[in-house]
């Protein structure tokens, strides 16, 4: 640390505007601060706690002083500590009332608080000297908070005039939640699936089901030579160009997957809400590797329904086999809920 860094990151606020509402939502403690003007943005900041997420960091900091020192660390503990986040209630938020004036929301931040991350400390601080209260959060630890920015739509030459105690209305649109599952299956490359495969969730026990249709190899380099020679994408790109994409997907995706290799497709059905996750069992077992490149994956089926007439799902195990591959011992790791909830009313 020196002064010219701090001098660096000294937060650049025009405007500061302190509201200073407190509600709980969603079993999340949150301070809606107030409004700061920088240049012709604004930014609304809410600082929250979530006491089950600060008690999951102790219970598994507690487990770690009791673990073998010498137990390699897995993919599967890297995974599950991955699941281990606070709860945002201000995630997924489109639109922002105030009194009866709406904002739209441009881009929405979150990041957790540490006492090395002396931008956002000094914004509070600035908060504080403008008269905010941090009630019922003013005594928890600090890096156990979580720091949410929604940057309003428009240009501004002043924060706008409302009620020294506005009314508040945040709009929320759908998010997704994480619950895991960990429940073992053998997966046979087309394989007959004629049952409902039941499970439940790891923490509140409650069952779900999937109907698997089907279990397939993708060879991901036939399937791009495939895309890049459609007819219709050389509609809208030049020969050079689509030369420069494909010698860009050889490099990159070489890294990732050799030609030889190929992908588990898991096709599927399953309640409208829900999407499966899956990966090898080798694979959790195994020690984490640090990759230089990583490619993700969303496949549509080519299928809309499959046998039981809901929307077919697919699901891919991004880990490379080889094409003799007939049997892949994996599991249903977790399960990604999308939720819609109310508006946030304060």
């Amino acid at each position: 640390m020196n002064i010219g860094y701090l001098r660096e990151i000294l937060p650049g606020i025009d405007e500061i505007k302190v509201i200073g509402k407190n509600a709980n939502v969603d079993g999340v403690i949150c301070n809606v601060m107030g409004i700061i003007r920088q240049g012709t943005q604004i930014r609304l900041l809410v600082l929250q706690y979530d006491e089950s997420y600060q008690q999951s960091i102790e219970e598994r900091e507690e487990a770690e002083l009791f673990q073998d020192p010498d137990t390699p660390r897995t993919n599967r503990m890297a995974l599950s500590e991955r699941e281990t986040q606070a709860k945002n209630p201000f995630d997924s938020i489109l639109k922002v009332f105030i009194d009866e004036r709406e904002f739209n929301v441009c881009t929405l931040e979150c990041r957790r608080l540490n006492i090395h991350e002396w931008e956002s400390i000094l914004t509070i601080a600035e908060f504080l000297k403008n008269g905010w209260q941090p009630d019922e959060i003013d005594y928890q630890d600090i890096e156990m908070m979580f720091l949410s920015s929604l940057e309003l739509e428009g240009d501004y030459t002043s924060i706008p005039d409302f009620d020294q105690n506005p009314r508040m209305r945040f709009v929320r649109g759908e998010y997704c939640v994480v619950h895991q599952v960990e429940k073992p299956i053998t997966l046979v490359v087309g394989g007959k699936y004629p049952d409902k495969l039941f499970f439940r969730d790891k923490n509140t026990g409650a069952q779900h089901w999937v109907q698997i249709n089907r279990v397939y190899l993708l060879d991901m380099w036939e399937q791009m030579e495939k895309t890049l020679n459609d007819p219709k994408l050389q509609e809208h790109m030049t020969s050079e160009e689509i030369n420069r994409a494909r010698l860009d997907f050889e490099k990159r995706f070489s890294q990732v997957c050799p030609r030889g290799m190929y992908f588990p497709v898991i096709e599927y059905e399953c309640e409208e809400d829900i999407s499966l996750q899956f990966y090898s069992q080798a694979y959790l077992d195994a020690s984490p590797i640090e990759r230089g490149t990583s490619i993700g994956f969303i496949l549509t089926p080519d299928q809309p329904t499959g046998i039981l007439g809901l929307k077919l799902k697919a699901a891919v195990i991004q880990e490379q086999v080889p094409k003799n591959t007939d049997r892949i011992e994996a599991e249903l790791f977790n399960y990604i809920f999308t939720v819609t909830s109310d508006d946030i009313l304060l």
